[in-house]
């Protein structure tokens, strides 16, 4: 093989080396990259959920404020009409 042949090659290996490494590079690159996009996508999707259970549970608290403040007007009519009957029994 004469000298310039074997440069030649030596080059074609190196040049094919460097397009080898650089694939990988970008494969891995891309691997990384789908990563994050999952592990964001999770972190939205269970943001997403914690404000949906959020939501759920400020709408049974209000249910559950507005029926207190409705046993809490019950009550204040039962104690007006104690305090009536009390006071025509003086």
């Amino acid at each position: 093989m004469s000298s310039a042949v074997a440069v030649a090659f030596i080059t074609v290996v190196l040049v094919l080396g460097g397009v080898i490494a650089f694939a990988i590079f970008q494969w891995g690159r891309h691997l990384s990259i789908s990563k994050q996009t999952r592990a964001q996508l999770t972190t939205s999707e269970e943001f997403r959920g914690l404000s949906e259970m959020a939501v759920t549970a400020q709408e049974h608290t209000d249910l559950k404020l507005a029926e207190i403040n409705m046993q809490l007007a019950q009550l204040r009519d039962q104690l007006d009409q104690i305090q009536k009957v009390l006071k025509d029994v003086e």
